[in-house]
């Protein structure tokens, strides 16, 4: 893998990109959001995001929403040709960077028993398991 910094960008999800969630959405296992649900999100439900490009391209997201001092993230997916490929580090390192400044003290998610991929890559970067 080349690592090429000027080729990767990162922009917050708004009113004028949050579509793009739609056709980044690809994994079974990942809960697909509407684009009302989205929406709502983003106006009234706390949701914020990050969008991540590569080569100008938009390869991966997260979405998540702030409550108090913890995060939840709803969503995290790299499209499958750029997965294991560092992306999703890079995406999780540079949103890890916004809690930061939030400090936000605890950040949790819920992922399908069955995808490994996303199990394994949470484990990876210290997320540890709590319950079934």
């Amino acid at each position: 893998m080349v690592y090429e910094k000027n080729k990767i960008d990162f922009k917050i999800l708004d009113n004028s990109n949050w579509k793009l969630i739609k056709a980044l959405q690809q994994d079974k296992y990942t809960r697909n959001w509407n684009e009302d649900e989205i929406e709502h999100l983003l106006e009234k439900g706390g949701g914020q995001g990050l969008i991540l490009y590569f080569s100008k391209k938009p390869i991966g997201y997260c979405f998540f929403r702030n409550l108090m001092d913890e995060t939840e993230i709803l969503s995290f997916e790299i499209k499958s040709k750029y997965r294991n490929k560092g992306f999703g580090l890079l995406l999780f390192k540079k949103i890890e960077s916004l809690f930061v400044d939030k400090k936000i003290c605890r950040c949790f998610l819920e992922v399908n028993k069955n995808n490994n991929l996303a199990i394994n890559f949470y484990k990876k970067i210290g997320f540890v398991y709590i319950k079934n």
